[in-house]
Formats: C-alpha cells, sequence, structure tokens
C-alpha cells in the first residue's frame, strides 16, 4: 500500500487509521458513516448538506496507482474532488493550511527527499542481504529528535533507559518516537506517542515484534517480565526489571518467537482489565514449555499507574493457579 504524501512528509500511517482519530475529534455531525473495504474508502461527504447526509457517498482512494494518489476523493452525489487534506479540512471547517499541519503535526513520519526505507534490495560489503522493509539507523540522527523531553519523566520513565533504547522527541510532531528493532536487531519501524494527547500512532500493516526483546537476546537474559505497551516495558526497565511489550496482548508471530526463544521463566503483566484478563488466557493457552508466574495488574490499571513499590508488592500466582483462580476454561490447563 502506497502511503499519503502531504507537502513533502510521508505518511505511513493508515488511512482508516487517520479517518477514526478524524471522526473521535469532530462535534459537528459530520463524518458520521465510514467504510472500509480495501482499496475503497466510502464516508459521508462534508461537502454538501453540510456534511450530514445520511449515506456515505465520497469514495476516498486507498491504492497503489500513483497516477490516482493516495487519499484523492471523489463524491459521487455532489461532485466534489481533490487531495485528502482538503477533504479534512472540510470536515474540521478549517482551510487547507491548518488540516495540512494537522496531518503532518499528528501522523508525518519523515520528509520525502529523506525517506530512509531502503530501496529494493541492499547488500552490506559483508554480503548481508537487508530487507526493503528496514528502516536505516541513522534516521535517529535526525537533528528533529532530541534526546529527553519533560513528558517522558511524567510517566516515570529515567533518563538513563531513555537513552540506552534510544527513545527520543521529536520537535516538530511533538510526539515521543520509540524506535522497535526486530528478533534480529534491524530497525523495523518507528512508533509515536503525542505529547498533547492520548494519540499513539503505529503502523498497522506491518507485523509486531516483541519490543525490547533483541536486547533481551543480546544480553542473554533468561527471566522477563512481558506486559502489553511500550511505556510499561521501560517503565519496569527504569525499576530495574528487564522486560519485553506485545503492542497488546499478544498475536501468533508474537507468541512464536516467545516459544523459539531461550526464555526460561516469563512474569506476565497484562493490564487488569478483561482484555487483560482475555490475553493472559491467550498466552498462557500459546506458549509452551517455559514457566509462567502471572503478576496480578489491580482493575483498570496497568503497569505504569503503579509506582515501583505497589507493583514489588503485587500478587504473584503460577499459570496454572491464575487460570483456576479466575473460574477460567480449564481445559487450557496443560
Amino acid at each position: 500500500m502506497s502511503n499519503l504524501i502531504v507537502d513533502n512528509i510521508i505518511i505511513t500511517t493508515s488511512l482508516e487509521t487517520i479517518l477514526k482519530d478524524l471522526q473521535s475529534e469532530l462535534h459537528n455531525g459530520k463524518l458520521s458513516s465510514m467504510e472500509f473495504k480495501g482499496e475503497d474508502i466510502r464516508v459521508s461527504c462534508p461537502f454538501h448538506k453540510n456534511g450530514l447526509e445520511e449515506h456515505a457517498s465520497c469514495g476516498i482512494y486507498n491504492g497503489d496507482d500513483p497516477k490516482i494518489g493516495v487519499g484523492v476523493f471523489h463524491c459521487f452525489t455532489c461532485g466534489e474532488k481533490g487531495p485528502f487534506f482538503h477533504f479534512v479540512a472540510a470536515c474540521m471547517n478549517k482551510d487547507d493550511e491548518y488540516a495540512k499541519s494537522w496531518l503532518k503535526d499528528n501522523y508525518g513520519s519523515g520528509v520525502m527527499d529523506d525517506y530512509l526505507v531502503l530501496p529494493e534490495i541492499s547488500v552490506r560489503e559483508s554480503g548481508e542481504i537487508i530487507h526493503p522493509k528496514y528502516l536505516k539507523k541513522d534516521i535517529l540522527e535526525d537533528p528533529d529528535l532530541q534526546s529527553w523531553h519533560p513528558y517522558l519523566a511524567k510517566r516515570k520513565l529515567s533518563q538513563e533507559i531513555c537513552e540506552r533504547f534510544q527513545v527520543k522527541y521529536s520537535v516538530k510532531q511533538k510526539c515521543i518516537v520509540f524506535p522497535v528493532y526486530d528478533e534480529t536487531s534491524k530497525l523495523w519501524m518507528l512508533t509515536k506517542r503525542s505529547v498533547l494527547s492520548k494519540h499513539f500512532y503505529i503502523e498497522n500493516d506491518k507485523e509486531k515484534p516483541l519490543y525490547l526483546y533483541y536486547y533481551i537476546k543480546e544480553q542473554n537474559i533468561k527471566e522477563v517480565t512481558i506486559c502489553e505497551s511500550q511505556i510499561n516495558a521501560l517503565t519496569l526497565w527504569s525499576w530495574g526489571i528487564p522486560a519485553i511489550a506485545m503492542f497488546g496482548t499478544g498475536t501468533e508471530h508474537q507468541y512464536d518467537l516467545i516459544n523459539k526463544s531461550s526464555l526460561k521463566h516469563i512474569y506476565l503483566a497484562l493490564d487488569g482489565d478483561a482484555a487483560g484478563d482475555a490475553g493472559t488466557l491467550r498466552f498462557l493457552k500459546n506458549v509452551q514449555d517455559i514457566f509462567i508466574d502471572v503478576i496480578e495488574i489491580p482493575k483498570g490499571k496497568d503497569v505504569n499507574d503503579l509506582t515501583k513499590e505497589e507493583f514489588n508488592k503485587l500478587s504473584i500466582v503460577s499459570s496454572n493457579d491464575w487460570i483456576f483462580n479466575h473460574n477460567k476454561n480449564s481445559w487450557l490447563i496443560r
């Protein structure tokens, strides 16, 4: 899938994510209807009936044809058409420049002239073949990226840990930038967390690795705590606890990485909510032959909501005891 370009800024976030974010920010009744079907996105048009039409009549292109361009829209009712930023501007009742700034500040991931995804295949002098989807590590040397921001301290992260794992702050985008390496220590993607809102930006069309797992492998660490978010994992590292994050409650790819790892002991610390409980069950079902203890995070909390002292006092139960105590499906017990 091609990327959206605004001015010379590349936006790798999917149109679906951007439209859903936009919909959540609007309070004017516009963008009430959205349908996502591959290359065809249909939405309610913001240009006629004051944007309050009942049915989605506006198409937004989401394919790879460079002759059309990602984000180009065309309303089949009123005939309005144009680039994606013009559509966003109409939804917001703002001008095009405002919409461009909103898109670049919230979703921009690089300057087109300096876009650092490698070409088709690159071979180092050593003969190592680099997959075209990897990023060059010197992307982290961009002058826009600073090494520290007060938001990080607010989230209980130490400066030493942020420097160790190359966590940066983008001045232009007002986002914390987290480099994500895969299990082979190659830079796979950058994720971002706005310091002005609760928006977290991650590429939906890329397989999610285990955050910081590469470091666990390099250091030959055998005992680790596994949590949901990058912030949670970094919080644990700031407390001296080796940790990795799953960007949620786990995927088949991540289970496979763990099962093939040399880990001997896992502390599972997923969020204290229904999704965390379901993820814990799924994890215990899919991860085999590793000793697993479950840290019982309080309801409505995650690791970053706690102090180090509070975390250290939490109950820890074995995987089988956790299933039994929570009255879950007993057939999951190995």
